[in-house]
């Protein structure tokens, strides 16, 4: 007889509804997440007007309008919005030129038609805040006031409605909501690495002192000159943690996706001066594409992260770190 599993388990699997309304990928798509209340409709800019006459698209709900930001490669632009009839305000975006940007959206209903606008607009102010904590994607949308119009057993409600999104989101190709390092739907990053000002670590000759590696999600060290920087691997990412610090200037040799990448970090104050007038300081974790990316923007030049990277327990390169752990099928 085999036992049931833990409720308080930290990860547990689920089911994903996915269905292709006229059998192909290009065209709409509907997804739920096993037994949840929460339903979504996605689809392609040119597949917008077999969205509208959806049914769902008669439902309150709340949409993103996503696509391509074209002043920084690889991020996006996103707007939010809600409305009694989500078609009404798909359609009106659709013939508006100052959203020509987006190339996809998706709407999120009630599969119970229990949803009424105060619920929608509570849900859109939440999806704001959360993609501006994130800072994966730049809001199209103006200033939006925090909406606190829900007696606190419906907010209680909304927010496992907004659980639910904020894991479904990722999985259709939207993942604007999750910050550096977390996973979908989680409020804090787990076995997360205490956040020590990286100046305070001691290091003799730029390496770290050698000992015993144990840590499960294991700390990189870098050092280029003066700068130096924590980092580390969570939820897929590689992540630099906040009190890093990188060089203030650049080499012309910096591809263009960095430079871009660094004055968007400068534009939210996610790097800032530090108290050394040659350094920049990470105020706040920030994923990275791979860890030359990461050790690239930290020093200032093209590098290679796999050689710069340092286990900070024993000094070993991530390159042969990765290396290790793909020949010992991952294990940590």
């Amino acid at each position: 007889m085999s036992e049931a599993p833990s409720r308080s388990a930290a990860r547990r699997g689920r089911t994903l509804k996915l269905y292709l309304v006229d059998g192909t990928p290009s065209g709409v798509i509907t997804a739920e997440l096993g037994v949840s209340s929460v339903r979504a409709a996605v689809a392609s800019r040119t597949a917008l007007p077999e969205l509208i006459r959806r049914e769902e698209a008669t439902r309150t709900g709340v949409y993103l309008l996503v696509g391509p930001d074209p002043d920084l490669p690889g991020r996006q632009l996103v707007y939010v919005g809600e409305g009694d009839q989500v078609r009404t305000r798909l359609a009106y975006h659709d013939a508006d030129e100052a959203k020509e940007f987006f190339t996809r959206a998706v709407l999120i209903v009630s599969k119970d038609e229990n949803l009424t606008k105060a619920h929608g607009r509570y849900l859109e102010s939440r999806i704001i805040a959360a993609i501006r904590n994130a800072g994966r994607a730049k809001l199209v949308n103006g200033t939006e006031p925090p909406f606190r119009g829900l007696p606190e057993p419906e907010i209680a409600d909304m927010e496992r409605v907004l659980d639910e999104i904020e894991i479904l989101l990722p999985v259709l190709g939207f993942d604007v909501l999750r910050p550096a390092g977390h996973e979908a739907g989680e409020t804090a990053p787990k076995n997360e690495v205490p956040r020590e000002i990286v100046s305070t670590v001691t290091f003799e000759n730029n390496t770290p002192a050698l000992g015993a590696e144990t840590d499960a999600n294991p700390v990189f060290i870098a050092v280029i000159k003066k700068a130096k920087a924590r980092a580390t691997e969570r939820a897929g990412e590689f992540v630099v943690l906040e009190g890093s610090t990188a060089y203030r200037e650049f080499q012309d040799s910096q591809s263009f996706p960095l430079r871009s990448l660094r004055q968007e970090l400068l534009e939210r104050g996610a790097l800032v001066a530090d108290v050394d007038s040659d350094l920049l300081r990470f105020t706040q974790d920030v994923s990275f594409s791979s860890p030359s990316a990461a050790s690239s923007l930290v020093g200032g030049y093209s590098d290679s992260g796999p050689r710069t990277w340092k286990l900070e327990r024993t000094g070993q390169s991530y390159g042969d770190w990765r290396k290790r752990r793909i020949e010992q099928g991952g294990a940590a």
